[in-house]
């Protein structure tokens, strides 16, 4: 028998099913009621672990509704050169889904002030926070600055930490855009989002004193992210 009060136990007994999915998010969960006769606790039990829970901002309330599953939101600091880098809150997990060499459309060539000659890496990466599918990363990378570029190595490690160690790169500045869209059908399917959700292209071009090294296109759920900056007033 566990020591802890019982409003604990079924805390961590919901808070279980809310990690697992098995409650889902924006999910109606089992009304006080039910949760007595399911957990066979009193209603006082009940209310204490939703109190502590909506507290832990794991779930909500709309009166005369019912509770739901608050959705798991993460930050975005769009002041920090990589903002899509491991944080001390959030471990980002890359899978990659193709990796080859490629000659650039007329479209992509313009974006790289490049000739159709010139032969540049396509890297695309799926990125995960936890089981959340968050972000579609596209990236090209010219091969006459990059020789190679070993899929496996960067899934074990940062991107950039191998590009450094590697080659030597060092970003100088980057350049971002970023725009809202809807994701096309295949986006939905790679992200599992319906195609309702909107979400956030980021342009990034990012260069080694005046020369690109680096185009990005990152495709980011509009419904999983807050996106933050810090500004200061230098005046």
């Amino acid at each position: 028998m566990s020591n802890l009060p019982l409003y604990q136990q079924l805390h961590d007994r919901i808070l279980q099913y809310i990690n697992s999915h098995e409650y889902p998010e924006n999910g109606l969960l089992p009304s006080e009621r039910d949760m007595c006769e399911m957990y066979k606790v009193s209603r006082s039990t009940v209310r204490q672990a939703l109190a502590l829970l909506e507290e832990e901002q794991w779930i909500y309330t709309v009166h005369g509704v019912g509770t739901f599953v608050k959705p798991r939101m993460f930050e975005l600091d769009l002041s920090q050169l990589y903002p899509f880098t491991d944080s001390k809150n959030t471990i980002v997990h890359r899978h990659v889904l193709s990796c080859e060499l490629i000659l650039p459309d007329r479209r992509l060539a313009s974006k790289l002030s490049a000739g159709r000659k010139e032969y540049y890496h396509k890297l695309v990466r799926i990125c995960s926070v936890r089981d959340y599918p968050l972000i579609i990363e596209t990236s090209y990378f010219p091969r006459n600055r990059f020789v190679h570029i070993d899929a496996q190595a960067v899934e074990e490690q940062p991107l950039y930490d191998y590009l450094s160690a590697k080659y030597g790169l060092k970003v100088d500045r980057a350049d971002e855009t970023f725009v809202p869209i809807l994701p096309d059908s295949a986006q939905c399917e790679l992200l599992k989002i319906s195609p309702r959700i909107p979400c956030i292209q980021f342009e990034r071009f990012s260069y080694e004193g005046d020369c690109l090294v680096e185009y990005t296109s990152s495709l980011v759920r509009g419904d999983k992210y807050i996106f933050k900056i810090e500004l200061h007033n230098n005046s």
